[in-house]
């Protein structure tokens, strides 16, 4: 199953509102030396998903 930008109204979300957060809440972030590589994975984990929503929206905003 997959949930497009447009589900997510349906559950009572506007899709920007939630880019925005995710993109605060889960901005890009550079490692360092001092990160373990779970650390790493995770946030990179993080970041997919805000990257994968953007993806669908702009996908979404080229077919209006």
């Amino acid at each position: 199953m997959s949930i497009s930008p447009n589900m997510l109204e349906v559950f009572g979300m506007e899709a920007r509102a939630v880019m925005t957060e995710m993109e605060s809440t889960f901005p890009p972030v550079i490692p360092t030396p001092e990160d373990t590589i779970e650390k790493i994975m995770y946030r990179s984990g993080q970041r997919s998903v805000v990257e994968w929503l953007k993806q669908k929206l702009n996908e979404t905003d080229a077919e209006d």
